[in-house]
């Protein structure tokens, strides 16, 4: 009796709360018909709960603890099991992740009980999108592939499906963009001889975020275009604002790869097209009451604005510009006006750093300042670490530009430390989690062997019994007979197995030497010199050489220890190589205390003269930087000197023994002399170079400077 006094009770608060929702009272009603069977009741009491999962969660916990308990008073393990399931998608749904994760854990074992192999698929697949919304990338990936193990099983093809696109959702999150990409082409082969439409779309987004990422913008374009027209096929209206709101991102980021190239109008005619997808998007949001999305388009409509105006100016309408930068600034103050009534903290800083920027291309320099300060210290009140080092570079910019110098060397300083820092996590993260998923297909091969292992002990023990039977029944011709064989059988055994061994040490071998050649060579020469033994030499049009050296290099050398001379040397060029690596830059070769390395080849591509600069002006940095370390702890150091010529050369593998990438050329001689012609602590560009960066990096003229060999050649500082 008092059970159902109970179950009344939750039928009327539940009847108060959703204004008698009938489904939801039917269900609860079927609870207080005494003739119903008990695991019925479960079973019902769980229904109810997940009608009521959304709009009334604090009845649907209190439905769903009396079913685990009545489902534990009578055994009813289905039930308990089903009851758990629910909760965890009940607590994932209102962010509870760690209490979703504790019960979706302890419905596991019951599913197991019960032998429910498609239950404990499907809670392996929710505890992975757990730990992957609380970005346990490494732990995510280990539930989603038991998941997709007991799938390939079960032969489910659309849950196999939808398992490899949640693998490649984690490998996309932690930045492991050649796995992303194959598991959503093999996600792709699922869903598309399917023709389901809405998974394909989903596939082709993801794509084109991936390709965004890696600033692969003109590939990004068509596959969210791709996804674009599906979805507008299928109406599909929230995924289609997120479609056009990347399609707009994208515009924007192809239109400023324009502006750097000083092309000031057609970067205009991309940031046009930008505003219109985002406009598309807005629409969207407007008439579904999205107050968040709004205010996402609206920040973004604002950076787009903001760029807009840079690429009047440059075009050198200041009056367009003034007009651009006016919109930047009303729709950013309106996205933040909606951030801060939602409470969205890293949404306000975003909006603070979008106003700064804008007013520091307006030249408004005490409100650039002021706004910065703001977001600054909001990004230090709430950790944010990604907020908190941006501040640093966009105060080191402000000060700069007021002409305070030492204020913005101290913030560029502190950015470029952050910075450095960032990296080496990464790299250790990066490292640890290839490790930890190199563990894992260590033990999976394993037990594979394990199992191998006992199938053959089987097979053994299967082919004794019969060979005993065939003794006893054959006599002493048939026993040696059988001896006979069993002999050729362990020989042909040890030599596959003495076979197999080989194996592994060869391909180990080939691995090793394979590694040891894309150290030496670019991955493309190191191909076609396997392919074909032999690498042609290539003609490349237009690259750029970076030389660098260590001036006074003799005099300090002589202070070192010999190998202490060469640890400095090691330190400072793996410095180096971490540095060209960021950038693109491929390297060719130190000699002695110089570095020598280009940019703009293997393969050929826009922007090399700029990535080489900035990798130079981090390079400096880099070795200002060591030099204060090792002043203050009274050892020698050493002080850079670098030269940058863009022009053409040929590029190719020299020599049958011993060979190495090189270039040659006159560029590379250029290069060369601007080296030589540099001073300490200072970058050195030919008038080649200079034309390329000079709407991007400040740039002090030299004059025509005689050079060895050379005669007089126009030459540039690089500003500090």
């Amino acid at each position: 009796m008092k059970q159902v006094v109970v179950l009344a009770t939750l039928v009327m608060v539940a009847g108060v709360q959703l204004h008698a929702q009938s489904s939801t009272l039917d269900s609860l009603l079927r609870v207080l018909d005494r003739s119903i069977p008990d695991t019925t009741r479960v079973l019902t009491l769980a229904e109810a709960a997940w009608e009521l999962k959304f709009e009334n969660p604090d009845s649907a916990r209190c439905l769903l603890q009396d079913a685990i308990c009545l489902s534990q008073k009578i055994g009813f393990v289905k039930g308990e099991a089903t009851a758990f399931n629910y909760f965890g998608v009940l607590e994932t749904i209102h962010d509870r992740y760690d209490d979703a994760y504790r019960y979706y854990a302890w419905a596991l074992p019951l599913r197991r009980r019960l032998g429910d192999e498609k239950g404990v698929a499907s809670l392996y697949n929710n505890l992975g999108n757990i730990l992957e919304a609380q970005g346990k990338g490494v732990e995510a990936l280990s539930n989603f592939q038991e998941s997709l193990k007991i799938l390939e099983g079960l032969g489910d093809s659309a849950r196999i499906a939808r398992a490899t696109y949640s693998m490649a959702l984690v490998h996309e999150t932690m930045g492991n963009y050649p796995e992303a990409l194959n598991l959503l082409y093999e996600f792709l082969g699922f869903v598309e001889p399917r023709n389901d439409r809405e998974e394909i779309a989903a596939g082709y987004n993801m794509i084109g975020n991936i390709k965004s990422e890696i600033e692969l913008t003109r590939e990004a374009m068509d596959w969210y275009n791709k996804a674009r027209v599906i979805r507008e096929e299928l109406e599909d209206v929230w995924a289609l604002a997120i479609t056009y709101q990347n399609l707009g991102v994208t515009e924007d980021n192809i239109g400023e790869n324009f502006f750097n190239e000083n092309q000031a109008d057609s970067a205009i005619v991309h940031h046009q097209l930008a505003l219109g997808w985002l406009d598309k998007a807005y629409r969207i949001y407007e008439l579904n009451d999205d107050p968040s999305g709004r205010a996402d388009i609206l920040n973004n409509r604002g950076v787009v604005e903001k760029n807009l105006g840079s690429a009047w100016k440059l075009k050198g309408d200041r009056s367009r510009a003034e007009q651009a930068w006016k919109e930047a600034l009303d729709h950013i103050g309106a996205a933040q006006a909606i951030r801060e009534t939602v409470g969205d903290q890293v949404g306000v800083i975003e909006t603070l750093n979008g106003l700064g920027d804008v007013a520091r291309r307006q030249g408004r320099l005490q409100d650039a300042l002021t706004y910065t300060r703001q977001y600054f210290q909001l990004a230090q009140e709430i950790g944010n670490t990604k907020f908190i080092r941006n501040g640093w570079k966009d105060l080191a910019k402000v000060y700069k530009e007021m002409g305070q110098w030492k204020l913005a060397y101290e913030c560029q300083k502190t950015f470029e430390d952050l910075r450095w820092e960032e990296f080496n996590d990464k790299r250790v993260k990066d490292y640890e989690r290839r490790e930890v998923l190199y563990g894992d297909l260590k033990k999976q091969i394993r037990l594979e062997k394990q199992e191998q292992e006992i199938a053959l002990q089987e097979a053994r023990l299967s082919e004794a019994r019969t060979r005993q039977r065939a003794l006893m029944g054959g006599g002493l011709a048939l026993a040696l007979l059988a001896l006979l064989l069993y002999n050729r059988y362990r020989i042909k055994n040890k030599a596959n197995k003495d076979l197999e061994e080989k194996n592994v040490i060869i391909d180990a071998e080939r691995k090793k030497s394979d590694d040891l050649l894309l150290n030496i060579l670019p991955a493309t020469t190191a191909r076609e010199l396997k392919e074909t033994g032999r690498a042609q030499a290539r003609h490349y049009d237009s690259v750029t050489v970076l030389f660098t050296d260590f001036s006074g290099f003799t005099a300090t050398a002589a202070k070192l220890a010999p190998a202490d001379l060469v640890a400095e040397l090691d330190t400072c060029f793996r410095a180096f190589d971490a540095i060209t690596s960021r950038h693109g830059i491929e390297k060719i070769k130190t000699i002695g205390d110089a570095y020598l390395c280009v940019g703009g080849l293997p393969e050929e591509r826009e922007g090399h003269a700029l990535d080489v600069v900035k990798a130079a002006i981090e390079m400096q940095a880099w070795m200002e930087d060591r030099a204060r370390q090792l002043e203050r702890e009274h050892r020698p150091f050493f002080r850079m000197r670098a030269g940058i010529h863009t022009g053409p050369v040929v590029a190719g593998v020299v020599g049958d023994r011993k060979f190495a990438y090189d270039i040659w050329g006159d560029t590379v001689n250029t290069a060369a002399r601007m080296e030589s012609n540099s001073e300490p602590g200072r970058i050195n560009l030919s008038a080649a170079t200079w034309e390329e960066v000079k709407g991007s990096i400040p740039c002090t003229p030299r004059g025509a400077i005689e050079a060895k060999g050379k005669g007089k050649l126009e030459m540039y500082f690089v500003e500090n």
